[in-house]
């Protein structure tokens, strides 16, 4: 029985380890992504794109991602990018001309001055990441907490 309770203690407290790592994997992943797009629309080359297509994700009741399609051209060449920002209120129109700044070295990758970037949805992982650590650090302190159940 001993065996027992120590074996579910040591899950939960791994399941607390690996929560907190998932929290501090997103709260990397976030300040390295915010780092690249500030970095490129500090210094990447100006030019200007349309929107060509604009979808809405709602995640949940209080979580929404946006995904724009542009079209812009740099170096006489034409792209056409999907940017995304999460929990950006902003409205777009299919027409609207944006300022948009490109990478020089990868012109696929550009962002928007207000934080729309073709990381695309990957701008949406450090929110699942650290959603996902908080519910299993939570789940396992309120397992530890309450104790072994009856069956044990």
């Amino acid at each position: 029985m001993a065996g027992l309770r120590a074996g579910r203690q040591l899950r939960l407290v791994l399941a607390v380890v690996v929560g907190t790592l998932l929290v501090g994997g997103g709260l990397l992943l976030d300040a390295r992504l915010r780092a690249a797009i500030d970095e490129r629309v500090r210094v990447g080359a100006e030019t200007t794109g349309r929107v060509v297509h604009v979808e809405r994700f709602q995640i949940s009741r209080s979580f929404a991602a946006t995904r724009v399609t542009v079209d812009y051209t740099f170096d006489g060449v034409r792209h056409r990018e999907r940017f995304s920002n999460e929990l950006n209120k902003r409205r777009f129109e299919i027409g609207e001309v944006l300022s948009v700044r490109v990478d020089p070295v990868d012109p696929t990758r550009a962002a928007t001055p207000d934080g729309y970037a073709t990381e695309d949805l990957l701008l949406q992982a450090p929110t699942v990441l650290e959603g996902s650590g908080l519910i299993a650090i939570l789940i396992s302190l309120a397992l530890i907490r309450t104790g072994p159940t009856r069956a044990q």
